[in-house]
């Protein structure tokens, strides 16, 4: 049976990471989406430009789309740590999107790298 450290495990074997150093080089050709809770976001903050899009919510809000939102859009996704950023990441691979990273230490990583 699969517990959630398999399913976590499984998604990071997925989902490869992006360290804060190569997104900051240039964070504006990504779809960044921030896979936390609107209340977790109005306490500690988002990154820039962000887009907020709940985990649970991926696959009723986003879809790759020929006219607007590409399969090969690059996307990086994050939470507070990376463990729901690499679920959400696994889950927009599965609805066909290609170009997807996780932002290595999510939320609190991004803080303490620029700081």
């Amino acid at each position: 049976m699969k517990n959630l450290k398999h399913l976590i495990d499984l998604a990071h074997g997925l989902v490869p990471k992006i360290t804060c150093e190569e997104f900051a080089l240039d964070q504006k050709k990504f779809l960044i989406i921030d896979v936390r809770e609107g209340s977790e976001i109005k306490d500690t903050g988002a990154i820039d430009s962000a887009v907020n899009v709940p985990r649970g919510l991926i696959e009723m809000k986003l879809a790759p789309d020929e006219n607007e939102l590409h399969a090969d859009t690059p996307i990086v996704v994050y939470c507070g740590g990376g463990s729901r950023a690499s679920l959400a990441g696994k889950t927009l691979k599965d609805i066909g999107f290609t170009n997807v990273q996780n932002l290595e230490g999510g939320f609190r990583g991004w803080k303490e790298f620029s700081g």
